[in-house]
């Protein structure tokens, strides 16, 4: 079963988007974005409205799955995971 962590691009800190990289994948065409300090890159989605959202894959591991909620958390990004 796979889990994924949602968040908004409104919640993230501007110090924080702007130092972000992003890049389109070629084979999948996604938009990926990648935060410093975050163990994850994810997937950049444009919502109705205009909204911007990313997912990230929430990992089954215990130890990793800490490391991004730990990363999340110390930005204070709200998120919700979805299964």
């Amino acid at each position: 079963m796979s889990a994924y962590a949602y968040i908004q691009w409104a919640d993230v800190p501007a110090t924080l988007a702007h130092k972000s990289r992003q890049r389109v994948d070629e084979a999948t065409k996604q938009q990926l974005v990648a935060f410093e300090g975050c163990p994850f890159a994810g997937e950049l989605e444009q919502l109705a409205g205009g909204r911007l959202q990313v997912a990230f894959p929430f990992p089954i591991n215990a130890d990793l799955r800490a490391q991004m909620v730990d990363w999340l958390l110390h930005w204070g990004i709200s998120f919700t995971v979805i299964v």
